[in-house]
């Protein structure tokens, strides 16, 4: 998940080493099972990346598979290069800050620049012809839920569902390792849940368990 080719899926966070990570690891394990969708490029980076870290612990350990285990120890974190985001085709931010520090650094994007809760949000009623090549799917999903943007009301984040430090935003994942280990397992759980949907409504499949 290092670089980005053109087209395929950028998804950004802070440092790297969780949030994007976890996205990216999640979609590619779902993808990897289906053959029009195993060759869409999926990449990952920071906006605030201190350095080449591998990625958390948490993270890790989600899965127990080899493949997922031999991709996450090759993970090195990796900051954002404009460029990545002029080359993608559907670019996901863990936060509604990382989409606007996204946005301002190449604005001529913008349009396909959501938060990984935004893109499922949007997504919703999304249909994909069987047999669709990945990319072109792709391309299909990302105009139709920038085609909705604006036009949905913003959907509501459960009470009590994250402590009180982190976002509310419904179209938020906090990052949970500044918030403690619970936190930190949330959010970890947050980003699986909501990278299985957008797999889900991508391809047209029953999300992975």
């Amino acid at each position: 998940m290092d670089g980005n080719r053109d087209g395929g899926i950028l998804i950004v966070c802070a440092a790297n080493v969780c949030r994007s990570p976890m996205a990216g690891l999640t979609l590619r394990r779902a993808f990897a099972r289906l053959p029009d969708y195993d060759a869409v490029p999926v990449a990952t980076a920071g906006v605030s990346v201190d350095g080449a870290r591998t990625v958390c612990p948490e993270v890790a350990a989600f899965h127990t598979g080899e493949r997922w285990r031999e991709l996450a120890d090759l993970h090195r974190s990796r900051p954002l290069y404009p460029e990545e985001t002029l080359q993608a085709t559907l670019v996901l931010t863990a936060s509604r800050g990382i989409r606007s520090s996204v946005v301002a650094a190449a604005p001529e994007r913008r349009r396909r620049v959501f938060t990984l809760q935004e893109a499922v949000w949007l997504g919703s009623g999304f249909v994909v012809e069987p047999g669709t090549p990945g990319m072109d799917a792709l391309a299909a999903f990302q105009r139709y839920i920038d085609d909705h943007r604006g036009l949905r009301q913003l959907p509501k984040r459960p009470r009590g569902l994250l402590p009180s430090r982190q976002s509310r935003d419904p179209l938020d994942i906090s990052d949970g390792h500044v918030l403690g280990a619970g936190a930190h397992r949330r959010t970890v759980r947050a980003v699986d849940e909501a990278a299985r949907e957008l797999a889900s409504l991508l391809t047209g499949a029953r999300p992975l368990e």
